[in-house]
C-alpha cells in the first residue's frame, strides 16, 4: 500500500484477506470427478479441461482493513491548523490558516478490498485536501470587545491553577462562526493525566474530593459569565451540587467529560473570539466580534433563598484524628437569574436566564471505627453515623 511518499508491506492476510480454504480445497477435490468418463480424462491429462489450475476465492475482512486504514492514516494525515487570533503588543493578531492533507478514508476503504480480490500487489490509497475550518477570512470583522468577565483563583494552589491554565490555553484564540455551536468538553479534551492534568479537589456528590483535572470549572464558569453579557444563546449549562467561591449562586457552570458539556452558539450575524488571560490570581475571558453584534446586557439575580445544611453526618475515617471536620456543609441555595438587554428603541427586554437549587449539604465528622460520638462535635447538631466505603 502506498499513500503519498509513504509505503506499507505486509501479506494479504495483513491487509484483511482471507482465503476461502474449504470451498476451495472442494473444487480442487472435484477436479476429474465430475462428468462423463472423456471429461474426467480431458480434465486430468490436459489443460483443456482447466480443472488442475484456478485461483482461489478470497475474502475481505472488515474489521481488518479498517485497522489497517486507522494506521496508515495516523501516519499520513497532515492536519490543517485553523486562523485564531491572539493580542501582540495590545492588538488583535489573526493567525493564518494552512491547508493540511488527510487519507480519504471511505475511498482507502473500497480501494483495498478491491485490490485484495483483485490480487493487485500495490495499490496507491487516495488522498484529499483536509481544509480549514476556520479561515482568516472569518477573522476579518472581529474587532470589538463585546464583553468582559473575570474571576479570581489562589495561585498558591498550584496543582488546581495548573489545570486552570490549561483549560484556559485550550480555548484561548478561538473563532467560532455564526450559527456555529461551542463545545467546552470538545474544546477541552479529556482530562487525564497523561494529557497534563493534575489531581486537584473536585465536587463529588456534594463533597471536595481529589480528582483529576479539578479547577476547569472556572473557567467553564468565567467563559458562562461573558457568553451571557455577549447576548449569546446558551445551548447546555449545569450549575454544580453546591455554590463555588468564584462567582455567585447562579452564575456557574459546571463540567464533567463525557457526562456534562457548556455549550452555547454564536447567535450573532459575525465571526467572534474567545481570548483568554491570567495574571496576577485572576482569570479574564474576552469575546471579541464585529461592532454591529455589540450589545449593552445587564445580569442579575433575584432574591436569594436559602435553607438550613442537613444534619451533621459522622463516618469512619481512620486517616484524620477522630473529631475532624472533613466537611464544613453548606446551606441551601435557590436563585433565579435574568438578562436584561438594551434595545435599539431604547426598551429593555428582561429573560430569565436559569432558576438553580443547589441541595444542603451536611457536615461530616471523622470518627474512630468503634467510636460511638464525636465529642468534638457540637451539641447543637443531631449526629447519625455513618460508614463511608473507601473512606476507611
Amino acid at each position: 500500500m502506498t499513500a503519498l511518499d509513504r509505503r506499507w508491506i505486509g501479506t494479504f492476510a495483513d491487509f484483511g484477506a482471507q482465503v476461502k480454504w474449504r470451498k476451495s480445497a472442494d473444487r480442487a477435490f472435484d477436479v476429474g470427478r465430475k462428468g462423463n468418463i472423456f471429461n474426467r480424462v480431458m480434465c486430468v491429462l490436459t489443460s483443456k479441461g482447466g480443472g488442475k489450475r484456478f485461483k482461489a476465492e478470497i475474502a475481505v475482512n472488515d474489521t481488518q482493513i479498517e485497522k489497517t486504514i486507522i494506521k496508515i492514516a495516523r501516519a499520513a494525515n497532515r492536519p490543517h491548523a485553523d486562523a485564531k487570533i491572539r493580542v501582540v503588543d495590545g492588538r488583535l493578531d489573526v493567525k493564518q490558516d494552512s491547508m493540511g492533507i488527510k487519507l480519504d478514508e471511505q475511498r482507502a476503504k473500497k480501494t483495498i478490498a478491491s485490490a485484495l480480490l483483485a490480487g493487485k500487489l500495490v495499490v496507491a490509497l487516495p488522498i484529499v485536501a483536509d481544509k480549514p475550518d476556520v479561515t482568516a477570512e472569518d477573522a476579518r470583522k472581529i474587532d470589538t470587545l463585546l464583553a468582559r468577565f473575570t474571576t479570581p483563583f489562589n495561585p498558591g494552589k498550584r496543582d488546581r491553577s495548573h489545570n486552570l491554565f490549561l483549560a484556559a490555553k485550550a480555548i484561548d484564540g478561538t473563532i467560532i462562526k455564526p450559527g456555529e455551536e461551542f463545545s467546552y468538553n470538545k474544546a477541552v479534551g479529556p482530562r487525564d493525566l497523561e494529557r497534563g492534568f493534575k489531581n486537584a479537589p473536585i465536587f463529588v456528590r456534594g463533597k471536595l474530593e481529589p480528582g483529576v483535572g479539578g479547577g476547569i470549572c472556572q473557567v467553564s464558569s468565567t467563559l458562562y459569565n461573558a457568553v451571557l453579557l455577549a447576548g449569546m444563546r446558551i445551548v447546555e449549562r449545569y450549575p454544580h451540587s453546591r455554590t463555588v467561591p468564584y462567582v455567585g449562586p447562579g452564575r456557574d457552570a459546571t463540567v464533567a467529560y463525557g457526562l456534562r458539556d457548556f455549550r452555547f452558539e454564536n447567535s450573532n450575524e459575525s465571526s467572534i473570539c474567545l481570548l483568554t488571560d491570567i495574571r496576577r490570581g485572576n482569570l479574564t475571558v474576552d469575546i471579541y466580534g464585529s461592532a454591529q453584534d455589540k450589545k449593552t446586557i445587564k445580569i442579575f439575580t433575584g432574591p436569594v433563598a436559602y435553607s438550613p445544611p442537613k444534619p451533621a453526618k459522622s463516618i469512619v475515617d481512620l486517616t484524620v484524628a477522630p473529631g475532624t471536620v472533613i466537611d464544613k456543609g453548606s446551606r441551601g441555595v435557590s436563585v433565579t437569574v435574568y438578562r436584561k438587554e438594551l434595545q435599539p428603541d431604547g426598551s429593555e427586554v428582561t429573560k430569565v436566564v436559569s432558576k438553580d437549587r443547589y441541595p444542603a449539604q451536611p457536615k461530616i465528622i471523622a470518627m474512630g471505627r468503634d467510636e460511638t460520638k464525636i465529642e468534638s462535635a457540637s451539641t447543637a447538631e443531631p449526629v447519625h453515623q455513618e460508614i463511608l466505603a473507601g473512606q476507611h
